[in-house]
């Protein structure tokens, strides 16, 4: 049980939480080798998507009142797993633990939360929750595609790691890669999805696939995505909106549900990629990218598998490698993500 006495902010956490699901990348802003204590006064909670930032009136090592500021998952989210607004209200008493801002010391990512009553929450939730992948031995079978799924953890995942087709840009993606600011051109500040690949990747917030006579819908918390794969068309409409998720036309094979998307705007596939020796870039595309989706059900395992391939001949000298993601059977409601837009460093823009 943590300890209420006065001490410093900014000292080593004895023990940091898994840094998991955090809606832009973590590496980039936040180093995990820089564990955080800070104790004091809350002064605000900023409880919104696709971030929440706590305000902390807390005591630096050297003796003077200093506001920290430290984000955390959406509001949504960190309900879920038990740390409401409610509990945050100005004039709290808490601990935080977590890791350091890479930018300024006095802003940090929060995992963990301390009550003076001996609570202590995880943002994550507990591994045992209810509503935790394949903690619910008696939840009905799943038969088809249909239904509610969270993505299923996957070990070391990260968004920020190498991408390998960094390797293989023409020209025109070299070009456009050189003026992407990481830091202040992801899309996701303008409540912008980003792109397929990301959406299916948008750790803790559930997705639903539902049929509707010649049409599967496709509804991702993340952002308020609704993207319609059309069943009786076969081709994409000449001329029409360019979007960041764009058209999707579909077809099943047996059990398979094939997604072909095309008529997307250029945009950013990988928000932030980390390359040893060389400043954090992007991985972006062209208007001539598309993709194709194949969704099934491995109804041994009870996930739902869905395989990623993409092209983009305009910016990329070869095709991608397929990526794979899997969801397990989730009770979840999908909520109002009503997304708020950010400044370029993270806050909230007023």
């Amino acid at each position: 049980m943590p300890s209420f006495r006065s001490i410093a902010a900014l000292v080593a956490a004895t023990s940091i939480a898994t840094v998991a699901g955090a809606h832009h990348s973590f590496a980039p802003h936040f180093d995990i080798k820089k564990p955080v204590s800070i104790s004091g006064k809350v002064t605000e909670f900023e409880g919104r998507n696709p971030h929440s930032y706590l305000h902390i009136q807390a005591v630096d090592e050297n003796g003077r009142t200093q506001e920290y500021v430290c984000e955390s998952h959406g509001v949504t989210q960190l309900t879920r797993n038990g740390i409401t607004p409610k509990m945050l209200k100005p004039g709290t008493q808490v601990r935080i633990a977590g890791s350091q801002s890479r930018n300024d010391i006095h802003r940090c990512f929060f995992t963990d939360v301390y009550f003076p009553d001996g609570r202590a929450l995880n943002v994550n939730g507990r591994p045992d929750a209810p509503d935790a992948p394949d903690a619910r031995p008696g939840q009905i079978a799943r038969r088809d595609i249909t239904g509610t799924w969270l993505l299923a953890p996957m070990p070391n995942r990260s968004t920020s790691a190498p991408q390998p087709m960094m390797e293989f840009l023409t020209t025109a993606g070299k070009a456009a890669v050189a003026k992407y600011n990481p830091f202040k051109d992801d899309p996701a500040y303008r409540c912008d999805p980003v792109a397929v690949r990301r959406v299916w990747g948008a750790p803790g917030t559930p997705l639903s696939v539902t049929r509707e006579k010649d049409r599967v819908i496709l509804r991702h918390e993340w952002m308020d995505v609704k993207r319609t794969v059309y069943l009786n068309q076969r081709e994409h409409p000449k001329g029409g909106p360019r979007t960041s998720l764009g058209h999707s036309i579909g077809h099943f094979e047996g059990d398979t549900l094939v997604i072909e998307t095309g008529n997307y705007s250029a945009g950013v596939l990988n928000q932030y990629v980390e390359q040893p020796g060389q400043p954090t870039r992007g991985l972006l595309h062209s208007a001539a990218l598309t993709s194709v989706e194949r969704l099934h059900l491995d109804a041994a395992r009870q996930r739902l598998v869905v395989e990623i391939t993409l092209k983009d001949p305009e910016f990329f000298t070869r095709d991608f490698d397929p990526s794979t993601l899997e969801y397990a059977p989730s009770d979840l409601k999908l909520e109002p993500f009503n997304c708020s837009p950010e400044g370029v460093d993270g806050t909230i823009k007023k």
